[in-house]
């Protein structure tokens, strides 16, 4: 994924989840750069990304 802050590119993994200083529960990952919130990917985007980067692979 990608900062939408400091556009540092990392992987889902890397990011910080669910921070505890969100009222309801962070739903949110968090740069490991800047610690900018950054919203969870839903799947069906993670899906396409992956269908059009195995075409790029080519």
């Amino acid at each position: 994924m990608k900062c939408g802050f400091c556009e540092h590119e990392f992987a889902e993994e890397e990011g910080k989840k669910g921070c505890g200083g969100c009222p309801g529960g962070c739903h949110s990952i968090h740069c490991p750069r800047c610690n900018y919130k950054n919203p969870i990917e839903p799947q069906f985007f993670k899906t396409i990304r992956s269908i059009f980067s195995h075409n790029t692979d080519k």
